[in-house]
């Protein structure tokens, strides 16, 4: 029984299977980012790729668990304003 329940709480269990090449979002909000590899010595962050407002390349390592493959209703909406204001 310990083990059902530990891996049903276990929250890297529950997580989306993320591969390089995927598009992500942070779940609070971001650009889409492309997963373009690991951090070497941690399996569980990734490093990711954007552009930034200047239309710089950007790279930063995220922990899976900040991550998510759904583009969430924050940046749709954060995207309509930017579009409002340009």
């Amino acid at each position: 029984m310990g083990t059902c329940c530990t891996m049903l709480n276990n929250p890297v269990m529950n997580q989306e299977e993320i591969q390089v090449g995927d598009v992500v979002w942070l779940k609070s909000g971001s650009p889409a980012m492309t997963v373009d590899g690991f951090h070497q010595t941690s399996k569980n962050f990734y490093r990711c790729f954007w552009f930034n407002a200047e239309r710089s390349a950007v790279s930063e390592y995220f922990n899976q668990l900040s991550l998510t493959k759904e583009e969430s209703e924050l940046k749709l909406l954060l995207d309509k304003t930017e579009g409002q204001s340009a």
